[in-house]
């Protein structure tokens, strides 16, 4: 069930000259882990860990964890239908406008659906029973939850099951990581992604977090070989050289802000405030659709059609930050867009 997804760009024939729809490191791509790979496509004559289990001890060191409270998955993706089948047919509350893909699982799991607009979340928001998906960073748009927000929600609700997916956490300084909250509250699952912080979505790497009784009941629904054999040892290579893969967040802010400042300057944008690279833009004129048609058939430039994200309209695009060259094509073309609307 695709709800529709950043990085389409599949489905154009024009050249992409720079795609702004997909919040994945733009800097992130290495000819030291190509030539690593490589080296390595030997691996597919072999079936791989039936578990990852070497990826997964490796993961649970990085996180100061045990290995049987992690899970690899994937991508994240894996991760939210593996937690949605294992509450099968129960309740799920998501904080929207947010990843389609929480609602997707719920779906095929037959979960009874609600959903709580982010402006109306409060840290003393008490749930029923089941599910609460709450994406932090958030997606689409960029939005924090303080640690201390979060610890008073899983304090208050300790019937209801907190799944907080961490994709992003890399992309910001505003917050930390929950991970030091995992011992202390049964009701929380973290999941994080491998992907969008070290530029490998293709790869699909992602894991689970949680205390051992819950990753043991998650377990049970996994099929064994999902991750696949280069993805393991990519996923190895990656976490023993962390921090030369991590985007700079700092730096990766302070463009984003004047690629966002530029954009203010052109009228009939709107821009939404974020802690992250990627940001929201709201349209004045025209549409989402429109807007993306053009960008791609004028200027070969991809953004992020936000109009199918449950709580937004057609009104709303997303942008990612790019290079600052990229950028000004984008600053451009919608300066010229912006002259005939």
């Amino acid at each position: 069930m695709l709800h529709g997804h950043g990085d389409d760009a599949y489905l154009y024939k024009h050249a992409i000259k720079a795609n702004f729809s997909t919040n994945i490191w733009y800097g992130g791509k290495s000819e030291n882990l190509n030539t690593f790979i490589k080296d390595n496509l030997d691996k597919i004559y072999a079936y791989p860990e039936a578990a990852a289990e070497s990826l997964n001890d490796l993961i649970a060191l990085d996180q100061n964890v045990s290995s049987d409270q992690v899970l690899t998955c994937n991508g994240a993706t894996e991760a939210f239908y593996l937690i949605a089948q294992a509450y099968h047919s129960k309740t799920s509350i998501i904080i929207t406008p947010t990843f389609a893909e929480y609602e997707d699982a719920c779906m095929v799991n037959k979960h009874q659906l609600n959903f709580i607009n982010w402006s109306n979340l409060q840290s003393t928001t008490l749930f029923a029973e089941g599910l609460v998906w709450l994406c932090n960073p958030n997606n689409p748009d960029g939005r924090v939850v303080e640690k201390t927000f979060l610890e008073t929600l899983l304090k208050n609700n300790p019937k209801s099951t907190f799944v907080i997916d961490e994709a992003y956490i890399d992309f910001t300084d505003a917050i930390s990581s929950a991970i030091d909250l995992i011992d202390k509250y049964p009701n929380l699952i973290l999941v994080k992604s491998l992907t969008k912080n070290f530029s490998i979505p293709g790869l699909r790497l992602g894991y689970l977090i949680s205390n051992k009784v819950m990753v043991q009941n998650i377990r049970f629904f996994k099929p064994p070989w999902t991750v696949n054999s280069i993805a393991i040892e990519v996923g190895k290579y990656i976490l023993q050289r962390k921090q030369s893969f991590l985007p700079p967040v700092k730096q990766y802010k302070s463009d984003r802000k004047e690629f966002a400042e530029k954009l203010a300057q052109i009228p009939a944008l709107k821009i939404w405030p974020s802690e992250t690279s990627y940001f929201l833009i709201e349209l004045e004129k025209s549409s989402a659709s429109e807007l993306k048609n053009y960008l791609i058939s004028e200027f070969g430039l991809l953004i992020r059609d936000a109009s199918n994200f449950r709580g937004l309209n057609e009104k709303f695009i997303r942008v990612a930050t790019l290079t600052k060259e990229k950028n000004q094509l984008l600053i451009d073309a919608l300066t010229q867009w912006s002259k005939l609307n």
